[in-house]
């Protein structure tokens, strides 16, 4: 049987979705080539045709997650809004996005946070790292222009809030899957973790105490009740 050629960016894809699959199931490790070779019914030199490796196609599949987070953002970059107005808008922008894609972000958690998985996790906080920071670059100069952020290294600056954001996500992210956790205590110690949050960044930015509200309290709060309900499979909690 003659085999179904396809464009070049369709079938690269189709690699990237097989491997994320596995990836996600067994963990990057215990993942095979072959397993996505056998998967997709195509040859092993398709695959090398794409990607030099394991490890290069693991960068591709974060670059493409990241990629798209990235460019949900950027919008807001040209919006009509003074700096601290957009500074907000970002991350209330990443709090919708996981609110209504909550089962999705779930099952991220519980594969990211796998021992196995360590390696996917520390790549695509890098990535998220390294794409984001040009884009509150950009937000951290505008602010300075305007008068409402002392810090003369906007590039530096965005990057160290970055760093500490991913920090944050891996701290509530283990406090989510914890299977003792209580939703009393879960909501207290994420609210608590964002206030320092807060009060780091405007710290760093050498914002006026309380114009940052990057992160609104009760949409947390409402958010851990989801994610407590939904890992726990309880009607009342």
């Amino acid at each position: 049987m003659a085999r179904e050629i396809k464009r070049p960016e369709i079938r690269k894809n189709e690699i990237i979705d097989a491997a994320q699959k596995f990836f996600f199931q067994k963990g990057y490790e215990q993942t095979s080539i072959q397993d996505i070779i056998d998967a997709l019914g195509i040859a092993k030199g398709t695959f090398y045709h794409y990607f030099f490796s394991k490890i290069d196609l693991l960068d591709q599949l974060i670059d493409r997650t990241t990629s798209e987070i990235c460019s949900s953002l950027k919008p807001i970059l040209n919006m009509d809004m003074n700096a601290i107005e957009k500074f907000n808008k970002f991350f209330q922008a990443l709090t919708v996005v996981s609110m209504q894609n909550i089962d999705v972000f779930l099952v991220t958690f519980k594969v990211m946070f796998r021992d196995e998985n360590t390696i996917i996790r520390v790549k695509m906080y890098r990535r998220m790292v390294d794409k984001n920071t040009p884009l509150f670059s950009s937000i951290i100069e505008q602010g300075i222009k305007e008068g409402v952020f002392n810090n003369p290294y906007p590039n530096d600056a965005a990057e160290l809030l970055m760093q500490i954001g991913a920090n944050l996500d891996e701290t509530i992210g283990r406090l989510i899957l914890h299977e003792n956790e209580t939703l009393k205590h879960l909501a207290k110690i994420m609210v608590q973790k964002i206030k320092l949050y807060l009060d780091a960044m405007e710290r760093i930015l050498g914002a006026p105490k309380d114009s940052l509200r990057v992160y609104i309290l009760d949409d947390y709060e409402e958010m851990a009740k989801m994610f407590y309900k939904k890992l726990r499979d309880k009607e009342d909690v």
